[in-house]
């Protein structure tokens, strides 16, 4: 009886640890990864619309 009740722990668990570590991390890893290249996305955006009125302006005159 004992036998039957550890073993279905140890089922348990090592489901418990396949899904944390095969499944949750890598999903919230990507996750993440996808909001910070958004976001560095929006700011470089940003960046540029602001770069023609404060600051240095691009020449965009041929040969220069």
């Amino acid at each position: 009886m004992f036998s039957a009740i550890a073993a279905n722990g140890i089922w348990s668990d090592t489901f418990g640890l396949v899904f944390t570590f095969v499944i949750l991390m890598p999903a919230l890893a990507a996750g993440l990864i996808i909001v910070a290249l958004v976001s560095g996305k929006g700011d470089k955006e940003a960046d540029e619309e602001l770069r023609g009125r404060w600051g240095r302006r691009r020449d965009t005159t041929p040969g220069a």
